[in-house]
């Protein structure tokens, strides 16, 4: 087998846990924000097998993304030695601060208790938020050395390496919510970070695409 072919098999295994990681993630955090809104114990005691199937695709996702970073890497981490480290080393701190983050809600994994006082469950909610909030800078930080390996390994278009690159900032606008709360709500704030946040999903979903159907880029390098 040449190397285009090794190249292209590669490629598309990668967009297949890519894939993977974006569904299992979308589905797992929006079916858990919905559960977890208003921390209503009744309605999420009546969601129990839709809570820990969303709980159970999160822990998915995040175990993924250190797959796909380890096959990223594989993929174009030869175009820079410190940028393939970089994105390693924020996916991990990046898993395993999301995993912290859901193990504040391990208490209501099973068959949560419809009598759980409000208090409690506002309680659990808020560290997952808090947590999670913080998490966000390395979804942001994994994007940067993520593109620009996109960049200088050409195995995709540039412009998806961009988009990754620009989108990477939406995450740690989101991350600054955390140090000052109530930023969101201003309109500065939602218009500056609505567009990155759009860019965000589409260098992801259009990266995702191109690995899977097209594979992966003869391996030439766009200069150091």
């Amino acid at each position: 087998m040449n190397d285009v072919s090794r190249s292209n098999r590669l490629g598309r295994r990668t967009g297949v846990v890519y894939l993977l990681l974006i569904v299992s993630g979308a589905a797992g955090y929006l079916t858990m924000t919905s559960l977890l809104a208003g921390a209503n114990p009744a309605r999420l005691a009546d969601s129990a097998t839709a809570f820990n199937a969303a709980y159970a695709a999160s822990v998915i996702a995040f175990l993924v993304w250190v797959v796909l970073a380890l096959m990223l890497h594989r993929l174009i981490g030869w175009a820079g030695r410190s940028l393939g480290l970089a994105m390693i080393g924020f996916t991990l701190a990046g898993a395993l601060m999301n995993l912290i983050a859901l193990s504040h809600l391990w208490p209501l994994v099973g068959s949560p208790d419809a009598g759980m006082d409000r208090d409690t469950l506002a309680t659990l909610v808020a560290r997952y938020d808090r947590t999670l909030s913080s998490a966000q800078v390395f979804s942001g930080l994994w994007m940067f050395p993520f593109g620009w390996l996109v960049l200088r390994s050409s195995v995709a278009p540039r412009l998806l390496g961009w988009c990754l690159i620009i989108g990477g900032t939406a995450y740690l606008f989101d991350f600054l919510t955390l140090l000052a709360p109530g930023l969101e709500d201003m309109l500065a704030y939602r218009i500056v970070t609505t567009p990155l946040a759009l860019l965000a999903m589409i260098g992801e979903l259009a990266m995702c695409l191109w690995l899977l159907i097209k594979g992966a880029r003869t391996a030439q390098p766009a200069g150091s």
